[in-house]
């Protein structure tokens, strides 16, 4: 088959460019892919935002706070480490999460012939013959050009989502000063989520059974004295327990149930002045005497007598 003459390529190539509904399908494309990396970038955020929610609510920033020396300061502002690799932490996920939901890319063709049915099946074919020269092909292509005019772009690329995306990221920062704050509620406080992540030490595991078994007598003997029968059983399981420096509290417990709390908080030992010292001896008292069995009066009488002379 014979090519056809060089002559016919200028031409061909300025009938190309003067379809308006090529330039209209091909700013459609570009518009679409520029939304599609938009969406990508905004879902990534949202994602990442909404995992560092979280690992607040758990506490997970006391996991890094062993990296506190390592704080820096960028463009005036103090970055802290914690909160940068709880960030980080959260944005791997996120960038996971975001991939695997990914959309698809956007047929503008096939859209424009959902939207408006009178280009179904005549900008299909016009786009795929948009190189070829021909009466029948040149025709069709103005007949498409002159009613593309109609095609609203924004009912073939939408902006609600990318525009929902940006309301709930901004929604998600401004709760994140809540959160960080000491008054937000907590799933796990930073002591509880260190000990399930850190091992204890013996020191500390003993310390923390003392400290268990300290509020369990505790909790037993306040629900017996709220009772009010009288019958609080303050003798629980016998302990020895070590007590360091000088401010000591003690509570004690009648049989009643009613507390008496003494706090001392001096430093210095209290000073007391010795009294004058009197002469005990011991006197013979009928009061006691007749205290004391029958079979046994007379020789206890001797004993103190005999102890009296003696003294």
């Amino acid at each position: 088959m014979q090519k056809p003459p060089s002559y016919f390529y200028p031409c061909t190539a300025l009938v190309i460019i003067m379809y308006p509904f090529v330039d209209v399908v091909s700013k459609l494309e570009k518009k679409s892919r520029r939304y599609r990396v938009c969406g990508w970038i905004l879902n990534t955020i949202v994602f990442s935002l909404l995992g560092y929610l979280l690992l607040l609510y758990i506490s997970a920033p006391v996991l890094f706070a062993k990296y506190g020396a390592y704080d820096f300061v960028l463009l005036g502002y103090p970055v802290r480490m914690k909160s940068l690799c709880t960030a980080i932490v959260a944005l791997v996920p996120a960038i996971i999460l975001t991939f695997l939901l990914r959309r698809r890319p956007v047929d503008v063709i096939k859209r424009i012939g959902a939207r408006y049915p009178a280009f179904r099946e005549r900008l299909p074919t016009a786009y795929d013959n948009r190189g070829a020269d021909g009466i029948i092909v040149n025709d069709l292509a103005w007949r498409v050009s002159e009613n593309i005019n109609v095609v609203k772009k924004s009912d073939i690329i939408s902006k609600k989502w990318l525009i929902l995306m940006i309301l709930i990221s901004i929604g998600q920062v401004a709760l994140i000063p809540y959160m960080s704050s000491s008054d937000a509620p907590r799933l796990l406080t930073p002591d509880q989520l260190e000990s399930l992540v850190i091992p204890a030490d013996a020191a500390e595991r003993e310390a923390a059974e003392d400290e268990a078994q300290y509020q369990q007598i505790m909790s037993e003997i306040g629900s017996d004295a709220s009772s009010g029968t009288g019958d609080a059983q303050i003798y629980g399981k016998p302990s020895v327990a070590v007590i360091e420096g000088t401010n000591i509290e003690l509570v004690m417990f009648s049989d009643a149930g009613v507390g008496h709390s003494s706090r001392r908080t001096e430093d210095e030992p209290a000073e007391f002045i010795s009294g004058a010292l009197y002469a005990a001896n011991p006197v013979s008292a009928e009061t006691y005497i007749d205290k004391l069995p029958e079979e046994n009066r007379d020789l206890i009488r001797q004993y103190f007598m005999e102890m009296a002379e003696i003294e």
